[in-house]
């Protein structure tokens, strides 16, 4: 084989590894990561950190005007972080226990907010 022709040959084979692998991944129609995938709703039984989180806004800007309504209701130590799919997340990170997870998960919903407790990403 020539000089050329493997060179052309070893072009093919990244062209497929290239074309390939995201082809693959997006055959079920969804793209990597979803907004499921950044999401990990803790259970009682899991250990790990735990985060009260309020929810999750495309822009900055969005995520903002949240933060200032759940700071307004009395989560002064909320903040806001970006999450593995690119979104903005407000949150409270001060979670202790499963238990008191609930405790402020109910007085958040009862203030009007949508809140769930999550497992805090590894990192």
């Amino acid at each position: 084989m020539t000089p050329r022709r493997a060179l052309l040959a070893g072009g093919g084979v990244v062209a497929v590894a290239l074309l390939g692998y995201p082809a693959l991944v997006l055959s079920d129609g969804a793209p990597f990561p979803s907004v499921a995938d950044c999401v990990d709703v803790a259970a009682p039984d899991e250990e790990g950190e735990l985060d009260l989180v309020f929810g999750r806004r495309s822009s900055p800007i969005e995520a903002e005007v949240l933060l200032e309504r759940v700071r307004g209701v009395g989560y002064v130590d909320a903040e806001l972080r970006r999450d593995g799919c690119g979104r903005w997340q407000v949150l409270y990170g001060g979670i202790e226990s499963y238990r008191q997870g609930l405790e402020s998960r109910a007085e958040a919903r009862a203030a009007g907010l949508e809140a769930e407790l999550e497992l805090e990403p590894p990192g």
